[in-house]
């Protein structure tokens, strides 16, 4: 079932550190947690796999770590890259966090008109180690 997304979303960054992997790592004091995976594809063209990693410290989460991973056949699309990326808190009181990215490819048609394409995703992550993915979709289309 897809929903039409109304509206603009704006996302803001809001104060939690992105780092890179390794950063995670060195900073982690117990073990580093992983988020489901969303794969969002148009086969044969191009596919999207976006999940994050996070650190819990104290019961809340201190680090958020994005991984990104993309194929594309270059006769129809190429990879232009992470178009919006975001980390904001959820306003529930529960200390979750939802991690957000937007990426980008270059595409054209069968006729031969380009066009972009624009898969994303929200994943949720808490400090007891669960995750969700509450939204995800292409472009202004929502899958559920």
């Amino acid at each position: 079932m897809k929903a039409t997304i109304i509206g603009c979303a704006v996302v803001l960054m809001a104060g939690l550190p992105v780092s890179t992997a390794q950063a995670a790592e060195a900073t982690c004091p117990t073990t580093e947690k992983k988020s489901e995976s969303v794969r969002l594809a148009d086969p044969g063209k191009w596919s999207y796999t976006y999940y994050v990693s996070w650190c819990v410290e104290d019961g809340k989460v201190t680090t958020i770590t994005p991984h990104i991973t993309h194929e594309e056949d270059s006769r129809w699309c190429v990879w232009v890259g992470s178009a919006e990326e975001a980390m904001t808190p959820v306003t529930d009181g529960s200390g979750a966090w939802n991690a957000f990215n937007m990426s980008e490819f270059s595409c054209k048609d069968a006729a031969g008109k380009p066009g972009s394409v624009n898969p994303w995703a929200v994943i949720t992550v808490r400090p007891n180690g669960s995750s969700s993915v509450p939204r995800k979709g292409i472009g202004d289309e929502i899958e559920e």
